[in-house]
């Protein structure tokens, strides 16, 4: 970044607190906002004094604020520099008069108590060597801080000076909230692709200032007298201009593709030129490359939210971003694994500018941005969003979306930090199970999916689910964890007959290196007769046994009351959907599949024998009903034990479970069902990149 001619330029900040009803909230934090992007080499580029150049307080006076603003000015003597004053905090006056600044720590004190700001401000512009002042003033009536123009010209500096105001509000105004502060600290720190070099008070800042604050009318007075003092007076450096020179290559690849559309002998290389052509050519367009001219304009909005993001990400995550972490927040935001698996690693810088070119910009909506910064919230540790990101949220309309995936990420199933797998085994309609689709998820958040189709033989199905677990692997590497839990999606006849867990894939059974969780897929793929929106009703009303505490087992359904579907039918008929948990100790001699299919329909969690009975009725029983708080993991854990030849655990109750399976439903399959049931009707590769982060 070309750095600032000499000599030094030196700042002020005044933040002078009101008590009781009068004190105004935020002041704090907006003047040490302001004096930090002030004093930032690479921003404001102002010298730092410390103490000495930020002035806080309750009671600060009349005559201590006035020698901070004598020795600010003096010191800007000294250096043959500027001086950058700001002053936040209540404004008092009336129509006609000079704004009085309160210093004396209560509103509607005596004028003499507190700072006339014209006057302070003539005398400043009037001190020996000070070449040029650029005053920002956040209070109320702070457009009566123009001092007046005989006092400037013909004062002792005869006019040899350049002088910017920046104020808040009209004469006739109040202000509010420290909006010209804060906004003007936030406008600093992202830039303004429209300007040079540097921020001055012109017309462009002013615009955007205007842009953002509401419910008050900022404003600026100029007066520039000083042709011998070197360059025009500026506020601070534009960041917006370096980034311009140093644009990422993913950036860099947006915009030429934009530009080739238009014109392949075009060359657009920063935002600025960016904004410039398109200002210049945008009555120009023909009908025929209207839609290239409209996607350019889609790439500028795409560089300004990825440079604000960026900038807010450096400042609130960077310092405690690391590689790993930032391949890891990568993965939790759903980018695409070949950005991960990237040699070098990928910088900051990248990852941002990939989500805000590739994410979608569908009715402004930055979804994979959203989704890294809530990555990178959660992967730093934070419980709760930082304000600067709760401020760029609510800037970009983010805010829900940001919180929706916070919660997501955090909200963890199996009380520990795993990624979780789940396969949908789609049918044809009858006994054929044709595809498989794979979902990668950590906490509720969907990370990816991908669909594998499966041919008429079982092999097939063996080959899908193996290619579904090892297309996992990679994500898992980068998270650093290993895969244990896999939850399989099942139609009923499937279900039935093909155990998901008994699967062998690479030689070994599916529930031997897994805690696998059935469940069944008609909340996905609704019965015939049914809706999606139906049977998701269904599943919050089949969750009402499952969340009631007192719940201390199934209810065990006895052989004659599934001696045929039509008396199953009428015994349900007076129990509502999920008011029960409904279990059998052995399978009817006929119809099974159409008994479970009205089951699964009725139950959260339905528990059966996983032959044709399970021998000791009593003993499975209590066996379940001891268990009944860990299920179904303990039933995949007795299972495995069963089949390592483990026997028994220390438990004496706990092998009978191995004799049982169990088709389960709760609030995170709820939530998966609720979230993705209508995406599933379409293959992952028909999915737009949006839909997918």
């Amino acid at each position: 970044m070309t750095a600032a001619p000499n000599p030094p330029r030196n700042v002020l900040v005044v933040g002078a607190q009101c008590e009781g009803g009068a004190r105004l909230e935020g002041l704090e934090d907006a003047a040490r906002g302001l004096h930090a992007v002030l004093v930032d080499p690479k921003l404001g580029g102002c010298v730092d004094r410390g103490v000495d150049s930020l002035l806080i307080g309750t009671s600060l006076g009349k005559s201590q604020v006035h020698e901070a603003v004598e020795q600010a000015a003096q010191v800007a003597q000294r250096d043959g520099g500027s001086l950058v004053l700001a002053l936040l905090g209540h404004g008092e006056g009336a129509e006609g008069t000079p704004l009085y600044f309160v210093t004396s720590g209560r509103k509607n004190a005596a004028p003499l108590s507190n700072l006339n700001v014209p006057s302070l401000l003539g005398d400043a512009l009037n001190h020996p060597g000070l070449t040029g002042l650029v005053a920002i003033v956040d209070t109320c009536l702070s457009g009566g801080a123009v001092p007046a123009t005989p006092v400037i010209t013909a004062g002792r500096q005869e006019g040899n000076v350049r002088f910017s105001l920046l104020f808040a509000a009209t004469a006739k105004e109040e202000a509010f909230d420290m909006r010209l502060s804060t906004e003007l600290t936030r406008l600093i720190e992202e830039g303004l692709p429209s300007a040079g070099e540097v921020l001055k008070v012109d017309d462009d800042l002013m615009e955007q200032l205007r842009e953002r604050i509401h419910g008050q009318q900022p404003g600026r007075s100029l007066f520039d007298g000083g042709p011998y003092f070197g360059d025009a007076l500026w506020l601070a450096r534009n960041r917006a201009a370096f980034l311009n020179r140093t644009l990422g290559s993913i950036a860099s690849k947006a915009v030429q593709n934009a530009v080739r559309r238009i014109d392949a002998n075009l060359r657009l290389s920063t935002e600025i030129q960016l904004a410039a052509w398109l200002k210049e050519n945008d009555q120009t367009a023909n009908g025929g490359s209207w839609p290239a001219v409209h996607r350019l304009r889609e790439v500028q909005a795409e560089l300004e939210v990825g440079r604000k993001t960026l900038n807010v990400a450096n400042k609130v995550f960077g310092p405690g971003l690391t590689e790993d972490s930032l391949r890891l927040a990568s993965m939790l935001a759903g980018l695409p694994l070949h950005l991960m698996q990237h040699e070098p690693p990928r910088t900051l810088r990248d990852v941002v500018e990939y989500a805000a070119h590739h994410g979608g910009t569908a009715a402004g909506q930055h979804r994979a941005l959203a989704h890294l910064i809530a990555a990178m919230t959660h992967v730093t540790g934070h419980g709760n969003l930082p304000e600067d990101i709760v401020i760029w949220a609510q800037d970009l309309e983010l805010t829900a979306t940001v919180n929706s995936r916070l919660h997501e990420l955090n909200h963890q199933p199996h009380g520990e930090w795993a990624p979780r797998l789940v396969l949908v085994l789609a049918d044809d309609g009858g006994e054929r199970v044709v595809r498989v689709d794979a979902w990668l998820l950590f906490g509720q958040a969907v990370l990816g999916n991908q669909r594998f189709p499966c041919g008429p033989r079982n092999e097939d199905l063996k080959s899908a689910l193996a290619e579904a677990v090892a297309w996992v692997a990679p994500w898992a590497n980068i998270a650093g964890k290993r895969l244990q839990y896999i939850d399989v999606a099942v139609p009923t006849l499937a279900l039935l007959d093909c155990p998901p867990e008994e699967q062998v894939i690479r030689r070994q059974k599916l529930g031997i290196n897994y805690t696998v969780t059935t469940r069944w897929s008609g909340l996905l793929t609704p019965p015939p007769g049914a809706t999606v929106d139906d049977m998701l009703q269904v599943g919050e009303q089949l969750l009402v046994s499952l969340d009631d505490s007192n719940c201390s087992g199934p209810k065990w359904l006895r052989d004659e009351q599934l001696g045929s579907v039509e008396q199953l039918q009428e015994y349900l008929s007076n129990h509502g959907f999920g008011q029960q948990v409904w279990a059998l100790t052995s399978l009817p001699e006929t119809d099974w599949d159409f008994v479970a299919q009205e089951l699964l329909e009725h139950t959260p969690a339905l528990v059966w024998p996983r032959q044709t009975d399970v021998g000791d009725k009593q003993v499975t029983k209590a066996s379940v009903g001891k268990h009944w708080q860990a299920l179904p993991q303990q039933i995949a854990h007795a299972y495995r034990q069963r089949l390592s030849g483990v026997g028994q655990s220390h438990d004496d109750d706990l092998g009978p479970l191995a004799a049982v399976r169990v088709a389960w439903h709760d609030n995170d399959w709820q939530m998966f069902c609720r979230r993705r049931a209508r995406a599933t009707v379409r293959a992952p590769a028909e999915m737009t990149s949006k839909e997918r982060a």
